[in-house]
């Protein structure tokens, strides 16, 4: 009437696995199997199952103090990872900026340039800068056209018009 047979055979190390670690778990198996039936029952391995599920909170306890650690880790490299960003973004702004300043730089020095070739013209000098200012490229007088073209935006600069 029971589920065990009544011949049992001899236990032997699997290959490959440690002989001294077999023997200390039939040691075990028989610690547990109290009615020498070689069967264990709920009943036979209550040290045992209490101990496994004190190993697995153990365990489990250990997970989570890793996965803190490792959270932890995590933040401070994110930490580390975005100030170097910051500071790089803040870098290549300042570097714009100064691109920014020397091109403007560059600017002002062409314009002043120009301005002081302006004011050292004489008489003459002024005439022919107009002339070249108004006429087509190639023309040798100004028409009414070109002094229109030149003029219908700068109407304002003139106050001596009257109307």
């Amino acid at each position: 009437m029971g589920g065990y047979p009544s011949k049992h055979t001899v236990l032997t190390c699997p290959k490959d696995f440690d002989k001294q670690k077999f023997k200390k778990i039939c040691t075990l198996f028989d610690k547990l199997d109290k009615d020498s039936n070689f069967g264990v029952t709920s009943d036979e391995i209550e040290d045992i199952a209490a101990l496994h599920v004190k190993n697995c909170i153990l365990r489990f306890h250990g997970q989570i103090q890793a996965k803190s650690k490792a959270l932890q880790l995590s933040k401070k490299q994110i930490d580390i990872d975005e100030k170097n960003a910051i500071a790089k973004i803040k870098q290549e702004f300042d570097m714009c900026r100064q691109q920014e300043k020397l091109a403007c730089d560059a600017a002002i020095q062409s314009l002043e340039n120009r301005k002081a070739a302006y004011e050292g013209l004489d008489a003459n000098d002024k005439a022919d800068a107009f002339m070249k200012a108004v006429m087509s490229s190639g023309e040798s007088h100004m028409d009414f056209w070109s002094f229109f073209e030149y003029m219908k935006t700068r109407t304002d600069d003139i106050g001596n018009i009257k109307d």
